[in-house]
């Protein structure tokens, strides 16, 4: 067992310590008693007075604060530096001052058709979407400005990180048989597969196919001013953000919970369960 510790005396033990040790003198020197009891009271009027004139001194004289409690959690917290406290610039991606292959591949799926759509509108051709969505077959119809009359079928891919297949091809010779149509056209970003590249040797195929530096040379055929208001026309907002083919909004990032894996989703779930990985 440990120690116990010796508790010291307080200051008013002393003091009356003090007062009874005079009192006993005083008494043993054969002095009256009521001359005892008159000294004992006037040391005890002496000791409350300086002890009332200690404690108003310690009141009136300023806080010392090296010296004073120590301050509450909420004033140890260092001062926040008014430079470090502004919030951070929203740093954005500046706006491209000209066409190039790369920014076309970025474009987003929605973007890259109505990109497709206005050159040839630019062209001289009339243009009619069919609302398909993003693999819905042809995503819009050639008309020739003078006859009106339905001349050739475009289908767009956006395929920056995957190969196109033989089958896209295939399928579009099929509507341009079935219709009679004119031309049947590929505009691609990406790269076609090797069984694509055979189909399109063949000398029977009417189909052909536009990729990425064959549509920059094709907005390079426009004026400078052409270039640039479609330039601006194709960039604003988040022209690179994917959109939901069914409802035509831009997709949202979302985390899966059972695996942590991000993908994107329709910002109308549950109503529309549309996602992309």
């Amino acid at each position: 067992m440990g120690r116990r510790k010796r508790k010291e005396p307080s200051g008013d033990q002393f003091v009356m310590a003090i007062i009874f040790a005079i009192g006993g003198l005083l008494y043993l020197n054969r002095i009256p008693l009521s001359a005892v009891i008159f000294y004992s009271f006037l040391v005890i009027v002496i000791v409350l007075f300086i002890r009332f004139t200690l404690s108003q001194s310690k009141i009136d004289e300023p806080l010392n604060f090296k010296t004073s409690k120590p301050k509450s959690k909420t004033s140890l917290r260092p001062k926040k530096d008014n430079a470090r406290s502004k919030a951070l610039p929203v740093i954005t991606r500046a706006r491209p001052s000209e066409w190039s292959k790369e920014l076309i591949s970025e474009l987003d799926w929605r973007v890259f058709e109505k990109l497709c759509l206005n050159i040839w509108h630019l062209k001289g051709f009339s243009v009619k979407e069919t609302g398909a969505g993003a693999d819905g077959g042809v995503d819009f119809y050639l008309y020739a400005k003078a006859t009106k009359q339905k001349i050739g079928v475009v289908q767009c891919k956006s395929w920056s990180k995957r190969q196109i297949d033989v089958k896209v091809l295939r399928e579009l010779q099929g509507v341009v048989a079935s219709e009679q149509l004119k031309l049947g056209l590929l505009m691609y970003s990406g790269i076609l597969s090797k069984g694509a590249h055979e189909f399109m040797k063949n000398p029977a195929v009417s189909v052909k196919a536009q990729g990425g530096a064959d549509i920059l040379a094709e907005i390079g055929k426009l004026s400078s001013e052409t270039q640039a208001e479609l330039l601006k026309k194709m960039t604003v907002g988040d022209y690179e953000k994917p959109s939901c083919p069914n409802c035509d909004t831009k997709l949202v990032r979302r985390t899966a919970h059972k695996t942590g894996k991000q993908f994107w989703g329709c910002a109308n779930f549950p109503r529309c369960r549309y996602t992309m990985y």
